[in-house]
């Protein structure tokens, strides 16, 4: 009889933990098993196998050691994974598999001090469809026995949020290039996706090669992953382009490239600018009293770093600023990069010339190294100058929201920061007393009045002419949009190509003006603009579609190809009438530096705050801040 099985606590214990077999959206069945009250994907790609012979269904939670691991520091070892791994917990350290190097022939044995049974790997792998990984790479850390067969152990989490579109696992381990999708519906009555989630164990590559190594990110619904379906949030889409991406976009690419691993497409509102949620569960804003607008174009990407601890942070597609609402409704820090940064290839259709990408946390620190890895694909910044001027705008529709003193509170801690005193800037007066000679007498906001937003939504409306002639040919019929989407559209559509040229010729000439007169946006710039932005809770619908005009504190980053970050410094506290109790929102500012200053901008928040003595983490959950927290954080 095989030894394994001679020792009866073994084979009870096997018998305890059964599975269940699901389908995935690409019909490759896939196994799940519970452990300790948490469910587990066993992960279909082989990685090793035991000398032992055992029942091929049994199903069994082990932990990978190495033999000094294993005999000479066991408990401190399992109680460190215990610590650092969520996916890890003591159930996986009742039976262990020593990983031997190459060249060692150990001895096999069945028992070990504290009675935990102890197996050992086979040094060769002729399984089918195994990891290419030699078994001496094979990183210590929980796995799940199928059988002899050794399978990564991924961690399913509950969308409560109803934030994810899917949830993604790779085809191959060592190989992030097609992605499977996680749905079982049978098993979650919810309907709320399933997120599976490796081990953090598992990522042993040295974080100068990878930056992002084993961190877990998410991308946005309307970014392909290969293997996976690009919903857009719009049943119409669905009906046209009901298979799954052939190809994985460039950014993404560059992610899993980094060391990041992608556990999921996370809900944009639809076509990435709807506001409605027509087609679609609307995610759920985690702070205050639940039932916030969750705002934004990246709306779900907002809410799972807000609400889940076990995620590092997520990525959204920027074109007028709508990071800048998704943060602050959710009370997140974020960076705008810089607009030709980072790639967009792969995309399902040409995005708006305005597009970028964000980056959502809740760590400064976390930020700019996140950012400093995206940005600049290296562990290292570059060297970092910070800023000689400081220019406050006094102007726009944020400057004056009912909450001067605590903005005075941010503009103070800059200044004492940089050691120079900011410099008060109406662009109204300024563009008065130096306008271009091409504005021919009028003032900043007539000029620039249908530039900003006319040229986006035309953009916006001829970034789907294919779908739109596509879908009309196919059903008959234009496709059903939201209302915001559908204004947008509209506006986009009655828009000239004329008229367009007109458009970008003044948002040329306002850049030209503002890179002269307020501060240089090429990289030799020497200042931050910094602006306040308009917090305006509680909100619990999503506003009216409207048509925006002239120059906004969201509009103005995009308009001048720069990058912005948002942070939260304070906030207020209302009488909510959902939860009847006392609530707190938060209150946001943002700063603009010249193109290609991303990190410099993060880093200059956490090198602030830290000097204010003001919290550089936010916490999860229903509140930013502790509730005691007022002006200074």
């Amino acid at each position: 009889m095989a030894m394994l099985l001679q020792d009866a606590r073994l084979e009870s214990y096997a018998k305890s933990h059964s599975f269940t077999s699901w389908s995935t959206m690409s019909l490759k069945s896939v196994l799940t098993t519970v452990v300790a009250g948490s469910q587990y994907l066993i992960h279909p790609q082989v990685v090793g196998m035991i000398q032992q012979t055992i029942n091929p269904d049994a199903i069994i939670p082990v932990t990978v050691l190495e033999t000094r691991q294993l005999y000479f520091q066991l408990e401190g070892t399992l109680a460190l994974f215990d610590f650092y791994d969520d996916v890890f917990n003591p159930e996986f350290g009742r039976i262990l598999v020593e990983k031997s190097d190459a060249n060692s022939s150990s001895p096999v044995r069945s028992m070990q001090s504290g009675g935990k049974s102890v197996l050992h790997l086979r040094n060769d792998m002729k399984t089918v469809g195994a990891s290419k990984r030699s078994v001496s790479d094979l990183p210590a850390g929980p796995y799940i026995l199928h059988g002899p067969n050794l399978h990564q152990a991924w961690r399913i989490y509950n969308d409560t949020l109803n934030a994810f579109a899917v949830g993604v696992y790779p085809d191959d381990v060592d190989d992030f290039d097609v992605f499977n999708t996680l749905q079982l519906p049978g098993d979650n009555a919810s309907g709320s996706a399933l997120i599976p989630v490796p081990s953090k164990l598992y990522h042993t590559v040295p974080p100068v090669n990878a930056p992002l190594r084993g961190f877990r990110f998410t991308v946005p619904d309307s970014m392909p992953l290969k293997g996976v379906p690009t919903s857009m949030s719009s049943a119409s889409w669905n009906e046209l382009h009901n298979g799954t991406a052939d190809t994985t976009a460039a950014f993404a690419k560059r992610l899993v490239d980094l060391g990041a691993v992608i556990v999921g497409k996370t809900k944009s509102s639809q076509f990435g600018s709807g506001r409605e949620w027509t087609d679609t569960a609307a995610p759920k804003n985690p702070r205050e009293d639940g039932s916030q607008d969750a705002a934004g174009g990246s709306t779900g990407a907002g809410s799972v770093v807000a609400g889940y601890d076990w995620l590092r942070a997520s990525t959204g597609i920027d074109a007028i600023g709508q990071t800048l609402e998704t943060a602050a409704a959710q009370g997140l820090f974020a960076l705008r990069t810089s607009p030709g940064r980072l790639p967009f290839d792969g995309l399902q259709s040409s995005p708006p010339i305005s597009n970028t990408m964000s980056i959502f946390g809740i760590d400064l620190h976390q930020l700019f190294r996140d950012a400093t890895a995206i940005v600049h694909q290296s562990l290292y910044s570059p060297p970092i100058t910070f800023p000689k001027r400081l220019i406050s705008v006094t102007d726009l529709d944020s400057a004056h929201n009912g909450r001067e003193g605590r903005q005075r509170h941010f503009l103070r801690a800059v200044e004492a920061f940089l050691g120079v005193q900011a410099k008060q800037v109406s662009l109204e007066r300024l563009w008065r007393s130096k306008p271009p000679v091409e504005a021919k007498g009028r003032s900043l906001q007539n000029y620039m009045r249908k530039a900003p937003f006319f040229s986006f939504c035309y953009e916006f409306y001829h970034q789907y002419d294919v779908f739109r002639r596509e879908y009309r040919t196919a059903f008959g019929r234009q496709p059903a949009v939201e209302p915001t989407v559908a204004h947008q559209w509209n506006v986009g559509k009655n828009v000239s190509e004329g008229e367009y040229e007109d458009y970008q010729e003044r948002i040329a000439v306002f850049r030209s003006w503002f890179s002269k007169n307020v501060m240089p946006l090429d990289e030799a710039g020497d200042a931050v603009l910094l602006l306040p932005y308009t917090t305006r809770g509680p909100r619990y619908t999503a506003p009216e579609p409207k048509t925006v005009t002239g120059v906004t504190t969201q509009l103005l980053g995009p308009l001048l190809g720069a990058p912005q970050v948002i942070a939260p410094f304070a906030q207020y506290p209302y009488k909510s009438n959902i939860s009847h109790q006392v609530e707190y929102h938060a209150i946001h500012a943002t700063l603009i530096g010249a193109n290609g200053s991303d990190t410099m901008l993060v880093k200059l928040l956490q090198a602030t705050f830290e000097q204010a003595q003001w919290r550089t983490k936010l916490d999860k959950g229903r509140f930013v801040f502790p509730p005691s927290r007022r002006a200074k954080i």
